[in-house]
């Protein structure tokens, strides 16, 4: 019996068990999804700290690891910290029990439903306040604040950072 040929066997088969459990780990790995009008992906656990990446709406987020209510997460090859409003965990689909088929919803619907609006509570609210200004509503949701702005702003009134420390 040739063992050296015996151990480059061996060693093969552990490169290819090796390599299809890493392969099985990458496919389940954990997603989540952005149930916010967009995602600040940050380098530290915190509201105000640099940002890395922005991903919108809807955008499958790769869940590396958990600390608290911050999920580390990679998106488009970029890692860093969401923190847990902003996500929402995908445990199961929908699908339609007539038909078997998943059906499709609009960024506006997951929205105003992430928000517990549809169409018809929105619609049924419209009608019970006709004289509610709702291009003001559209004009507070379209207003941005400028981070560092922000930022300046709760240190010169000697204020904490949401979650974070001094």
């Amino acid at each position: 019996m040739d063992f050296r040929k015996e151990g480059c066997m061996k060693g093969k088969a552990w490169v290819i068990l090796l390599s299809v459990c890493l392969m099985a780990s990458a496919a389940f790995a954990a997603t989540v999804k952005v149930i916010t009008q967009e995602a600040v992906i940050r380098k530290d656990k915190r509201f105000f700290a640099p940002a890395v990446a922005r991903a919108p709406l809807g955008a499958p987020l790769e869940e590396l690891g958990r600390e608290g209510d911050w999920f580390r997460v990679r998106y488009q090859g970029k890692e860093g910290w969401v923190h847990k409003s902003a996500l929402e965990e995908q445990k199961f689909r929908l699908s339609s029990l007539a038909g078997g088929r998943a059906e499709e919803t609009s960024r506006d619907e997951v929205a105003l439903a992430g928000k517990g609006f549809t169409p018809e509570v929105e619609k049924a609210f419209r009608e019970k306040n006709p004289k509610m200004r709702y291009d003001l509503v559209n004009q507070v949701q379209a207003y941005q604040v400028d981070e560092q702005k922000l930022l300046a702003f709760l240190r010169a009134g000697g204020l904490r950072e949401p979650g974070g420390a001094r």
